[in-house]
Parts: C-alpha cells; sequence; structure tokens
C-alpha cells in the first residue's frame, strides 16, 4: 500500500504504474479507470499499450472529454462510457462514507458498478479501479442494483 503525502495530479503517472503493477501479479485483465477530461486516460494509455489490459474509461460528461483520446481508445478496443448518460444506484451515505478514506475511494467503487452495468467488465472476477488521480483499489464489481455484492480486496494507493 502506497500512501502519497500530498493528493492530486502529480500522483497520476505513479498511482496507474502501480495498478499496472498489481493488475499483473493477480493477473487481473481489466482496469477502469476515471477520467473527466480524457488526461487519465491518454496517460492509461501509454502506461498499460503493452499488456493485454482492457481499459474501461468512465467519465461524466461526454463534452468534456477530448474526442481524439475517446477515437483513440475505441480504436485499440477499450470501452468508454459517461456517467450522466447511464441510470445507476450509488446511495448518498455509501458515497459519503467511502469519501472519508478520500473521493478517490469513492470514485474508485463507483467506476466499476458503472462498468458492470454497462456490461462491460465482469462481475466475477476481480478488477482494478483507478478512481481520481491517486488512488488505486483491487474490487470484485457488481451492478449498482446489487450493490452489496461489491467487494473492495485491497487499496493500492490513496493520498494519507
Amino acid at each position: 500500500m502506497k500512501y502519497f503525502e500530498t493528493s492530486g495530479k502529480e500522483n497520476v503517472d505513479e498511482t496507474l504504474k502501480l495498478a499496472k503493477k498489481k493488475g499483473k501479479n493477480l493477473g487481473i485483465g481489466h482496469v477502469t479507470v476515471a477520467s473527466t477530461s480524457g488526461f487519465t486516460a491518454e496517460k492509461a494509455l501509454d502506461v498499460f499499450k503493452d499488456t493485454d489490459t482492457t481499459l474501461t474509461i468512465v467519465g461524466i460528461d461526454p463534452a468534456d472529454f477530448n474526442q481524439n483520446v475517446r477515437e483513440t481508445l475505441e480504436e485499440e478496443g477499450h470501452n468508454v462510457r459517461f456517467s450522466q448518460e447511464v441510470s445507476y444506484k450509488y446511495p448518498e451515505l455509501v458515497k459519503s462514507a467511502y469519501r472519508r478514506f478520500c473521493e478517490g475511494v469513492k470514485v474508485a467503487v463507483e467506476i466499476p458498478m458503472i462498468a458492470a452495468d454497462e456490461n462491460l467488465i465482469p462481475t466475477d472476477e476481480e478488477v482494478v479501479s483507478v478512481g481520481k488521480w491517486d488512488t488505486a483499489a483491487v474490487i470484485k464489481p457488481a451492478k449498482s442494483d446489487s450493490f452489496s455484492n461489491l467487494e473492495i480486496k485491497e487499496l493500492i494507493c490513496k493520498p494519507r
């Protein structure tokens, strides 16, 4: 487990490298990545380029996302979805509880739920989930209507 002294964008490269290493060590083939503008998605493309990993990028609004990055992701067989276009359930009290760890933990749990609801990732195997720039976790995902089946297996990194 890696703790960053500060939260923020300056941690994204190390977060993605740690996520890649953990996924490789555990034989995980799916990585979900939060990316609002495409910045983190583009970095993830570079870090995971020589792997068999399927990336599922979850943004907020397609209007805010770099369309060139989106096209490259989709051309290379990766998935892109936007939370504004998906109907899912994520209880407010749960979001609030995860934010006590950090905002990235809340996001790292949320994006595999969205991906599972869209049938982009399996729910019977673990995924690595990168929430924000500085948080990554190993998650056994579940669809949002069966949220209680979701398991956080381990935190890879987060800000302290």
